[in-house]
């Protein structure tokens, strides 16, 4: 009789330390979370202006197919598709120019990715990324 106590007091006692264990990990994994991260995000949002300003100096590349600008977490996307292939320096330099297009606001929250596809292409997919410290794109 008294073996079967012992046995039934070890289970709950393996039990209850399991549940401990529990509420101890999960609370240090995401209860106690404070992720700044996005903090204040609704304040930089880019305007149709510097969205219409980001596709017009892209479209003069010529042979673009299409340009998205949008915005994915804490990063400025700026997707292009070509018609054919340009000449990769003439990509990059465009890239750069397309950066005074954007608010020095949003530039000093936002990181801006530039990727550029072309469907058959032995140039393309580039992808160039400014960090938002920097003052061009990296490649």
């Amino acid at each position: 009789m008294k073996k079967k106590y012992i046995k039934y007091i070890i289970s709950a006692v393996v039990v209850i330390l399991i549940g401990l264990f529990s509420i101890l990990i999960y609370i240090n994994l995401f209860a106690g979370k404070n992720d700044t991260r996005f903090k204040d995000k609704y304040k930089y949002t880019l305007s149709d202006e510097e969205i219409n300003s980001i596709k017009e100096k892209v479209n003069e590349l010529g042979s673009v197919d299409s340009v998205d600008v949008y915005i994915n977490s804490k990063i400025i996307k700026i997707l292009v598709k070509l018609n054919e292939d340009v000449k990769f320096d003439t990509v990059k330099a465009k890239a750069n120019e397309v950066i005074p297009s954007i608010s020095e606001e949003n530039l000093s929250y936002y990181d801006v990715e530039f990727l550029v596809d072309k469907q058959d292409s032995e140039i393309y997919p580039q992808i160039g990324y400014k960090f938002k410290a920097n003052q061009e794109f990296s490649w």
